[in-house]
This record gives C-alpha cells, structure tokens and sequence, in this order.
C-alpha cells in the first residue's frame, strides 16, 4: 500500500466516489431516447399544430390526415364526439403538471379538451423510451370529430422494468456508503487512540496500540505507546520512593516519639509529641494523596448500604459521634473497596473535626448515588468551596493545633471520585452546619431499575 498520507487518503477516496457517480449518470444520460418530434417542439405544440391542419381540411379527408400524422410518430385516432355538446372538462391533470402547463400555455379556442392517465407497463428486460404513463388527450375539431391523442408522459430508460436513473441514484448511494466507509477505517486508528489516551491515568497500566494507517497516525501511535511507556516508568519509581520514603519518616518519627515518652512530662514535651503526631498525620496525608492516582484498580460492584454499616462496624472509635441513615433500598456502584473506605474516612474526619460529629445518610439523585456526609460544624464560604478541593488548601480558621489538618483530605477524595467518574460537592446544611455530598454514576442494572 502507497504510504499516502491521511488527507491524501480521504481525497482519494472522495475523488473515486465522484468519479463512480459521474459515469453512472453519464451512462444514463447516453442511453435516453430521442424525442420522435423536433425537440424544439413540445408535445403540446405537437397536438396544436395536428387540430390546426384538421381544421384546414374538409371532415373527409381527416382519416387520411390522421394516418400521415402517425406514420410521423404521432398517436392519434378520431373518434366520435361525446353526447353533452361541445364543452371542456379535465381530468387527472395533477398527474402531470408539466405536461397541463404546457397546453395552459397555447391557446386552442373553445372546443372540447379532455386529459387523462393511462397506465403502461413497460416490457422486456431493457427498455428505452418507455414512458411511465400515458396520457390520452382529447381535443375537438372542425366536423364534430375528436382527436384523440397519446402521449408518453416522461419517456425514461429502463433496466429490467427499473428507471435507469433510480438504479444510478441507488449506485451513487452505495458508492457514498462505501466511501463512507473506507473514510472510517482509516480514521478508526484515531478513535481506538482517543480511548488509548482517555484511558491513561486510570490505573497507568500502559496499553499498546496497533500502529496502523497513515504515516502520521502510524507516527503519533508510535509516539503514544513510548510515552505510555515513560509514564508507566516514571509511576513505577514513584512508587518506590515513595514507599523508601514512608518507610524511613516512619522509623525515624517513631523513635522520635519514643524518646520523647521517655523525657520528664512539662510542657514542651506535650507540645513536641502533639508536633509529631501532626508530622505523621501530614506524612500519611501526603502519601495517601499520592497514591491516590492508581487506587481505582481492582474495581467491584458495592451496595452503598451494606458498604457503609460494613465500615463502620470495622471503626468502632467513634463513641456514637457517627449516625447512619440508609436508603433502604439497593443502590449499587462500581468503585475499589480501598477508595470508598478512604473517601469514607476522610469525610467523616473531616466532620469530626470542624463539627464533633458526622451524619451518614444514602440518597438516589437521578443516575448516581450519593453518600452525604453533613456536620455541625462553622461551614465553608460558597466562594471558597471550590479551593478547598486542591491540595494543601486550609481555611484559616482550621489553622490550629487542636484541628490540625493537613489540607489534603478533601482533595483526595476529590481525586479518587474523579478516577471512579465521580464528584464531590459541597453544600449548606440545613439548620447550619456543611453537607459533603459524594456523586457516584449507579451500575447500568441499577439504572434500568431506576
């Protein structure tokens, strides 16, 4: 295959698609008959000019006439005028528009005029100049004779009793269809690499793609799958330091801590262990914080309900501070149980701390379930709700030794909802106080319930 690139792929593609088209519908141009008159004439004109010379010649040579104007292509008979008298009537003219136009248009005095449609089922496998119908006119002339004439209305060409120009419109769509298709496939590396690119960040596991198509697509792809590749590297020793360095603040803060037990009780020794306590809290924040980027592996279905009263019969330290009141009802989201305990633990922390107490409730909000999670406490300002979501964001108020706090809680729950296609919101509670709501979309079986 020529290494074209993708814009000269797709112009290539259209350009066939229009080139196919084009001779289709100049072989049915071909293939249209001649009209059995001068063209220039239409067939009203026509039949003017035949009751124009049937006027001029006495009623016994009609017949004759008549068979002279049909030996020139013409289909005509005389007949016998209808019983009534003379007058005009019509019939069927909607049927062909253009062809009433055309007598409307030339003037045939006042005598009788009559249209109407007959049917005509083309023969034969291959027809030209089969007409779709035929329509009968008739005109009254000099004598008391009508002149009955039959004209195809719109001649076409046909294919087995098939207008030609329906078989090149239904080639021209599938030509269309074809090309559209052609376009897909070689635009379908770009949807499989906007996936491969959307999906980088949840559980940084590189995933390799196929490097196909264009020249600049195969070369994007091979860029994506190195950087795939980097980014899988750069978590990978990450992680490691992170874990050397956990390891090691631990051992050294816990010996710390173990001397200071040892020291004489005074005042800076309470004030140094409360310091420690703060620094292990900060370290375990960090690191939590951290890791919070590849904690959406492992991902199961969980019952809300069950999930929470679960985790919280595990606490059992919060001395009745903590009230749950569940939904009573199924409502079941994907996340890892590792996420959802430190989502769940963060928050109701949170609530302890700045409230003194933390009330647990499960709600149904239209294709989510949300976890509530509301408190007593002094409340977060509308217009610095949104800050406190990113990392190391504290309120002033909260900068005390009593609250602690390492400004990373909400932030990351705000980052493991955001790898579950999640969300966090903060509202006013009713009667005071801060509702921190966690958003999770329900499970499809969920939804079809709902």
């Amino acid at each position: 295959m020529l290494k074209l690139g993708l814009v000269a792929r797709i112009i290539m593609i259209v350009a066939a698609a229009l080139f196919v088209i084009q001779l289709a519908a100049f072989v049915a141009a071909q293939l249209k008959p001649d009209t059995p008159f001068n063209p220039e004439l239409s067939p009203a004109m026509q039949v003017k000019t035949a009751i124009r010379l049937l006027d001029a010649i006495p009623p016994e040579a009609q017949p004759l006439a008549v068979r002279a104007l049909n030996a020139n292509g013409l289909s005509i008979r005389l007949t016998d005028a209808p019983a009534g008298g003379d007058g005009a009537g019509t019939s069927d003219l909607t049927l062909t528009d253009k062809l009433a136009r055309e007598f409307a248009a030339i003037a045939l005095g006042n005598r009788y005029f009559n249209m109407r449609s007959l049917s005509e089922k083309p023969q034969g496998w291959f027809s030209v100049g089969a007409p779709d119908r035929i329509m009968e006119v008739s005109i009254g002339v000099a004598g008391g004779k009508i002149a009955v004439f039959n004209l195809p209305d719109t001649p076409t060409v046909r294919l087995n009793g098939v207008p030609v120009g329906l078989i090149a419109g239904v080639l021209g769509m599938l030509v269309a269809v074809i090309a559209i298709a052609a376009v897909a496939r070689e635009t379908r590396p770009l949807t499989r690499l906007s996936r491969t690119v959307n999906s980088i960040g949840n559980g940084l596991q590189p995933v390799h793609i196929p490097e196909r198509g264009a020249c600049e697509l195969r070369m994007l792809i091979k860029a994506i799958n190195a950087m795939q590749l980097r980014i899988a590297a750069l978590v990978s020793n990450r992680t490691l330091i992170l874990g050397a360095i956990s390891h090691d603040l631990r051992t050294y803060l816990t010996r710390f801590r173990l001397r200071m037990e040892m020291m004489p009780e005074t005042p800076h020794r309470e004030r140094a262990i409360a310091d420690v306590e703060a620094m292990q809290r900060l370290v375990e924040d960090a690191l939590g914080f951290a890791r919070s980027t590849v904690i959406s592996e492992g991902k199961t279905i969980i019952d809300l309900d069950a999930a929470i009263d679960a985790h919280l019969a595990e606490r059992q330290d919060d001395d009745g501070l903590i009230a749950f009141a569940p939904i009573g009802q199924p409502l079941a989201v994907t996340m890892t149980e590792t996420a959802f305990a430190r989502v769940l633990d963060n928050l109701m922390d949170n609530a302890l701390r700045y409230g003194g107490r933390a009330d647990i409730a499960v709600e149904h909000r239209g294709e989510h379930g949300a976890i509530v999670v509301g408190d007593r406490g002094p409340g977060i300002p509308a217009e610095r709700r949104k800050e406190v979501l990113e990392p190391f964001v504290r309120l002033e108020e909260s900068r005390n030794r009593d609250l602690g706090g390492s400004g990373l809680g909400l932030a990351i729950v705000r980052q493991i909802l955001d790898a579950h296609g999640g969300a966090l919101c903060l509202e006013d509670r009713e009667g005071g106080g801060l509702n921190a709501v966690v958003l999770l979309p329900l499970t499809m079986m969920e939804r079809k319930a709902a």
